[in-house]
């Protein structure tokens, strides 16, 4: 940890040992900021895109798998589910335009 004051004034060395391990700031014996190295932000990020997505994917899951429970529950249509806007955006697609690679990634 390395005060507020001290990290402005040794900045260039703050940098340098963040390319080894996050360093944290403090402000009044707080923590107030972390330096990291970018390639410790990217990983961070792509870790976290990762986790939101099965998050995301667990929801849709749990979804649909409620959705055969209740036989009386008024289905939505498409349109009614995306919005009338969102669904537009999604008529105006050509499927033929995009190329196969993006659609099975």
């Amino acid at each position: 940890m390395i005060s507020a004051t001290d990290a402005s004034k040794k900045f260039a060395e703050v940098r340098r040992r963040a390319k080894n391990g996050a360093q944290f700031v403090t402000d009044h014996n707080a923590v107030d900021s972390v330096i990291l190295s970018y390639e410790d932000y990217e990983s961070m990020y792509a870790e976290l895109e990762k986790l939101r997505e099965i998050v995301f994917l667990q929801r849709v899951a749990t979804r649909l798998g409620l959705g055969d429970i209740d036989l009386n529950r008024r289905r939505l249509s498409m349109r009614e589910g995306m919005g009338e806007d969102l669904y537009r955006e999604f008529q105006s697609y050509d499927a033929d335009m995009i190329p196969d690679e993006e659609l099975f990634e």
